[in-house]
């Protein structure tokens, strides 16, 4: 993969350990403190990655504006002062990324290394996320059986994960009649899937984006009705319309279930290629999951199932293995327990992996969200080795 690496700095400071760490992923650092010699850099190949550290001749935030919108295909990492960072601003000017100016060798790793794999996923485009027409995306259902265990934070955050990686993501809100996804993300929809199944629903020309509200970090929300006795005007048929019509148009189509399950809700969780079940180390949590995944068996869907655990403290509660051998299910991934940076989030309603990416919570998010996509590849591969083989056998 040909990434073309950039360090702009407007004192002339140098790079440091950027040019180091890159050149052991033999990766070339070019540098430059002239905003001309800037552009032309940036010319040469939209595969570019570039670190601005402007404050003393540009406002770094400015700057960020001018090439993102100049070069809107160009990865941008902010370095900024301490007592200047500003993620929320950042990601408004177009910046992909930030760092302080005080960074540790980590998190510049991190920085560089979330650099590199958005490049290999644009790069990568594969039928998955690119031939949307043919319904190539994903729909995954984050559910659980018990409220209050993370299930809306999970599925906000997730979909900012996806979308910085390059992904067009949309979330609905399956929680037809008290659901808080707008909520977790700060909008205030105009419109919701009510008014889209009062007017889109069965018209052509009326995309079902026209009804989804834009969120902060690049993620379109269709709300629930704004009002409980809306939900009866929803029928089961309108409910697969919608994910269809969201799947031609998105590359991932996230959907935050409620706790108790309808006709409508089997209808989501059967159109769903993965369902995410959140639970938690706590006995009467694992006694509800254990329920649900026994009605899923019912069904036929638990083979779609994947487990998540929340608030994870090591050394508290159940081990994994026991949980594992109580629901009868691998646990698929573990996300840590970090009060302060959920509250945080739901309080101010901007999502953690904007606000505190590279807080532990943060990376598991990233991690699980990787895990998804790497998944996907490798079911990818599998069914086109499968075709193969058929057409050899034929």
């Amino acid at each position: 993969m040909n990434i073309n690496w950039i360090y702009f700095s407007d004192t002339n400071t140098p790079p440091g350990e950027i040019k180091t760490l890159l050149e052991k992923k033999n990766f070339t650092l070019k540098g430059t403190n002239q905003v001309e010699k800037l552009h032309s850099l940036l010319i040469e190949n939209d595969q570019s990655v570039i670190f601005i550290k402007a404050h003393t001749l540009y406002n770094v935030y400015d700057l960020c504006q001018e090439v993102s919108v100049l070069y809107p295909h160009v990865y941008i990492i902010l370095i900024v002062p301490d007592n200047m960072e500003n993620l929320k601003k950042a990601m408004l000017m177009g910046a992909s990324d930030t760092l302080r100016s005080s960074y540790d060798h980590e998190e510049l790793i991190e920085a560089i290394e979330h650099a590199r794999k958005y490049m290999q996923h644009r790069e990568n485009k594969d039928e998955r996320f690119v031939n949307l027409l043919k319904g190539k995306s994903r729909v995954i259902a984050v559910s659980n059986p018990k409220g209050g265990v993370g299930r809306t934070l999970l599925t906000v955050n997730l979909a900012v994960s996806f979308a910085r990686m390059g992904k067009k993501v949309a979330v609905i809100d399956g929680n037809l009649q008290f659901g808080e996804v707008a909520m977790y993300l700060n909008v205030k929809p105009k419109r919701t899937i009510y008014e889209w199944v009062k007017e889109g629903y069965g018209h052509s020309n009326y995309s079902i984006n026209q009804y989804m509200t834009r969120a902060e970090g690049d993620v379109s929300v269709l709300a629930a009705p704004q009002r409980p006795e809306f939900f009866e005007g929803i029928s089961e048929e309108h409910i697969k319309s919608a994910i269809e019509a969201a799947k031609k148009m998105f590359d991932v189509v996230l959907i935050d279930m409620p706790v108790y399950l309808s006709e409508i809700h089997l209808g989501f969780l059967d159109l769903a290629d993965e369902i995410l079940l959140l639970t938690i180390n706590e006995l009467s949590t694992l006694r509800l999951s254990k329920l649900y995944l026994e009605t899923l068996d019912t069904i036929k869907l638990k083979d779609k199932v994947k487990l998540v655990l929340n608030r994870q403290v090591k050394g508290q509660g159940l081990e994994v293995k026991k949980i594992e051998e109580i629901l009868g299910l691998k646990v698929f991934s573990t996300l840590p327990e970090h009060v302060k940076v959920a509250s945080s989030s739901i309080k101010t309603g901007e999502p953690f992996m904007i606000s505190n990416s590279r807080s532990q919570l943060g990376k598991s998010v990233w991690k699980l969200s990787e895990m998804l996509t790497e998944q996907l590849k490798d079911e990818s591969m599998e069914k086109k080795k499968e075709k193969r083989r058929f057409l050899i056998g034929k």
